[in-house]
């Protein structure tokens, strides 16, 4: 973890939630490898399986509405839509532009999703749109100001943080791990390192 810390700091990028991340990733690996850690939680392991198509059906204007509300309470591992109004106005005590762009991302996550066709059921239970959230709230209103470029900026990573959340679920799959906040922090980085500068 400190190399992880020593290189982020020559980059200069934080750290975000990657030591989170890896330090979950690795005590759930290890419950399969010791039988005295419990991993009973953890979703089962297998091969990669292509989405039925069917599983993509055209969400309804409630269950877009849900999945929404779910993506924002998913940050906080809540899957209750209702709560989301509770989180978005705790953030707009804060920053009125925090609480903006993760209503905005987690739209986003939802109409990227659906579009590429993703497994409905996912979208409505906010697991597509955590990340993207986080992704949006990050580079939108806490690493850089507001603008019309920042906007435009932030929702081509909230899109890229969709895509490469599907991409995480279906690689850890195999290991039966979750991907956690992995998304957000590879696609922030990404959208962090080239150190831009805007006006």
């Amino acid at each position: 973890m400190l190399a992880i810390s020593n290189v982020l700091k020559t980059w200069s990028v934080s750290a975000l939630t990657a030591p989170f991340v890896l330090t979950s990733w690795l005590l759930l690996l290890a419950t399969n490898a010791f039988s005295g850690l419990e991993g009973s939680a953890l979703p089962p392991s297998g091969e990669i399986v292509p989405i039925d198509p069917a599983a993509a059906n055209p969400l309804r204007v409630g269950d877009f509405l849900q999945g929404i509300f779910t993506s924002i309470t998913q940050v906080f591992l809540k899957g209750h839509g209702p709560a989301a109004v509770l989180l978005l106005a705790g953030l707009a005590v804060n920053s009125r532009a925090a609480a903006v762009f993760a209503l905005v991302g987690a739209l986003v996550a939802v109409v990227t999703a659906h579009a590429l066709g993703a497994e409905s059921d996912i979208i409505t239970a906010g697991l597509l749109g955590f990340n993207p959230v986080l992704t949006a709230i990050a580079l939108g209103a806490v690493f850089y100001r507001p603008s019309p470029r920042v906007v435009a900026y932030t929702l081509l990573a909230t899109v890229l943080s969709v895509i490469v959340q599907g991409t995480m679920i279906a690689a850890l799959t195999a290991f039966g791990i979750p991907t956690l906040t992995a998304a957000f922090v590879l696609v922030t980085w990404l959208f962090l390192l080239p150190g831009l500068k805007f006006k």
